[in-house]
């Protein structure tokens, strides 16, 4: 994903913002307009999304002050910076159709485990480190990505401990460092989610659920997206399975169980 996306974008013109429309690919598969926005798409959300990662920091340090006026401002500022972000993921059909990304931009995405078409891994001709064994790794996905983990953490949302759950946390070991870091410290961070509750202040805890709800309707678009740029394109090719996101983990039901647990944790 970092270097999909992340790491793989200039700016068309340095004196303005990052965002679609003035950022441009470094390199990418086939090219054309539909694999593009879809990664453009990504960056933009990465950019929108440091307010929110900034508030993070804010919020969990009014914690620590005990100052819930301090709390209401970063929650102010999160809850923005999370509706930023959906309104970035709100333009992906501007320009990505769901029958070219299936066809044309998610075949190259796709990795080498739980691959039909590729039982035992890559072998990676020439490296001795590995001795000739097949690699099966991951593929590119979103779920590689340190904001929504991130704010899991600081709103204190928490999923079942199953093998969807498993296959997320697995997905930080292709974060970089700093980016796990990150992760890890929020969630060992003093607890919003019980100070907004032990304070029991109607507008703190009314900001503190819009964002809540701001990650349940974030994760609902992208249940949304993945039905119809992925299941209703349904495809019997072995080395592309409808039914398996190209992170190689069944899709449709991670993103509708993980929306639904996100929606029950309001306060």
């Amino acid at each position: 994903y970092v270097s999909y996306s992340i790491d793989n974008w200039y700016r068309l013109d340095p004196k303005k913002e990052i965002e679609c429309g003035n950022i441009a690919l470094l390199q990418c598969f086939l090219g054309g307009q539909d694999e593009e926005w879809f990664i453009l798409i990504h960056i933009d959300i990465e950019k929108k999304a440091g307010i929110a990662l900034d508030a993070i920091e804010l919020a969990q340090k009014a914690v620590v002050a005990n100052d819930s006026e301090a709390l209401d401002i970063a929650l102010t500022q999160l809850r923005d910076g999370i509706k930023s972000m959906y309104d970035v993921l709100a333009r992906m059909p501007e320009k990505c159709d769901p029958y070219v990304y299936f066809h044309r931009v998610r075949p190259y995405i796709f990795g080498w485990r739980n691959n039909p078409a590729l039982p035992n891994g890559v072998v990676y001709e020439g490296v001795e480190a590995l001795g000739g064994k097949g690699m099966t790794y991951r593929g590119e996905t979103g779920a590689q990505s340190a904001i929504v983990p991130a704010l899991d953490g600081v709103l204190g949302i928490e999923h079942e401990r199953d093998e969807l759950r498993e296959y997320l946390m697995e997905m930080r070991e292709y974060m970089p460092p700093k980016h796990v870091a990150f992760i890890e410290a929020v969630e060992a961070g003093p607890s919003v989610r019980e100070f907004v509750k032990k304070v029991n202040r109607a507008s703190t805890t009314e900001l503190f659920n819009q964002s809540v709800e701001l990650v349940a309707d974030f994760r609902a678009m992208h249940l949304e997206y993945a039905g119809q740029y992925i299941h209703a394109q349904a495809q019997k090719a072995p080395g592309n399975p409808s039914a398996v996101g190209t992170g190689g983990t069944p899709f449709m039901t991670y993103l509708r169980k993980h929306r639904d647990e996100t929606k029950a944790q309001s306060l």
